[in-house]
């Protein structure tokens, strides 16, 4: 007689070895990972910097650096995908994760909202503490990029900041402000709606910068395909505010019309991806657009 599927599962024979004895064996090291907690003498709050060195640091070779904001959630995935992917079809690379020292998911959201902002919040966001952007980017310029650079020769002309959401928001602010910061700007998912668009009120002064010349920047924007109302939640007009999809395309748009004088600029669309599923994926993309495959450490 014929099982069903499920019957046959259910009948399925049963191993009669004993069960073996799982040890507790501690957590998961990554042995080419290390992590460093300081005391900023500008803002005076605590970080956590994590890094992620190649295999085999070359002494006197320079190496690319990816700075990876909100580094308490994406800094294991993007070292990952570099670490592992150097030697066979990515170039080696560091991966820098910028961080705090907490286990505490919530206590990395609210760290997170008052480094990454740039001002009080927009209308119809809770009251909180916002506005730490500026000194924030100061740290990470002052010191956390110094620090980088006595531990391993730095390729300056390929440094990289990712950020997504309201992290998008301060690679956004880095970028129209001090794009001198890096070379490769990855854009994610950002809060452009702000503050009222308050990041957007750079672009006229930086697309002067650039036509002016001497820069030399990659950009990539992303945004996931059901983030567009994701934003201030109280009444329509602050829900069209938002526009996170819109306001990225249109931003990205704009900025194209630069690439004649030495800005690069691309935008993708992840669909039927939400704000937070989408991760993943632009971890992935990013590491594309920064680490070109088939590059080596021989073609710089």
């Amino acid at each position: 007689m014929l099982l069903s599927v499920r019957g046959a599962a259910a009948e399925a024979p049963r191993s009669s070895a004993a069960v073996p004895e799982f040890r507790d064996a501690g957590p998961v090291v990554a042995t080419r990972e290390s992590q460093f907690d300081f005391t900023s003498a500008i803002n005076g709050l605590t970080y956590r910097v994590m890094i992620s060195a190649p295999k085999d640091v070359q002494a006197g070779t320079a190496y690319p650096v990816i700075y990876v904001l909100d580094g308490n959630w994406y800094f294991g995935a993007m070292a990952d995908a570099v670490t592992w992917g150097s030697g066979s079809d990515l170039p080696p690379a560091i991966v820098v994760g910028i961080g705090y020292p907490t286990e505490s998911n919530k206590e990395v959201s609210s760290r997170r909202y008052f480094d990454f902002s740039l001002s009080p919040a927009s209308p119809g966001m809770r009251a909180g503490n916002y506005g730490g952007g500026d000194g924030f980017i100061r740290v990470i310029e002052e010191e956390i990029k110094p620090f980088v650079a006595t531990r391993f020769t730095v390729d300056r002309a390929r440094q990289t900041l990712y950020g997504k959401s309201l992290g998008g928001l301060l690679a956004l602010r880095v970028l129209l402000r001090h794009p001198e910061m890096f070379t490769t700007y990855i854009v994610a998912s950002p809060s452009i709606w702000w503050n009222d668009r308050q990041v957007l009120d750079d672009e006229a002064a930086f697309a002067k910068r650039v036509k002016d010349g001497g820069l030399n920047l990659r950009v990539l924007i992303t945004s996931a395909g059901n983030e567009q109302y994701r934003g201030p939640d109280s009444d329509k007009r602050e829900k069209d505010q938002a526009r996170m999809i819109d306001n990225a395309v249109e931003l990205a748009d704009r900025l194209k019309m630069l690439e004649p004088h030495g800005l690069a600029v691309t935008w993708t669309l992840f669909p039927d991806e939400s704000h937070n599923s989408v991760s993943l994926a632009t971890l992935g993309r990013a590491v594309r657009f920064v680490l070109p495959m088939g590059m080596n450490r021989h073609d710089r």
